[in-house]
């Protein structure tokens, strides 16, 4: 197992990544939650939820929707690879 993958194993492990990806994604854009909620398309409380870790597996769908806001890949924001391009 690759160790950017050993994140998925853990209880919540990959809702945190994807919670930290997000936050690092907002501070880059100087977006809020509101402003990625209107760019993705992803309901509010939706984002609010993944980028709270409150959501333990989101949606394939909206994770993609949310990566196309930021410009960046699914991979990134799940924690496969370091560069957000």
């Amino acid at each position: 197992m690759k160790q950017n993958e050993k994140g998925f194993d853990d209880h919540g492990g990959f809702s945190r990544i994807i919670a930290g990806r997000i936050s690092t994604q907002l501070s880059r854009h100087n977006w809020s939650l509101k402003t990625l909620s209107d760019k993705s398309t992803v309901p509010y409380e939706t984002i609010k939820k993944v980028a709270n870790g409150k959501i333990g597996n989101p949606s394939l769908k909206n994770i993609l929707k949310i990566a196309e806001a930021f410009d960046c890949s699914i991979d990134y924001l799940a924690g496969r690879q370091d560069s957000a391009l």
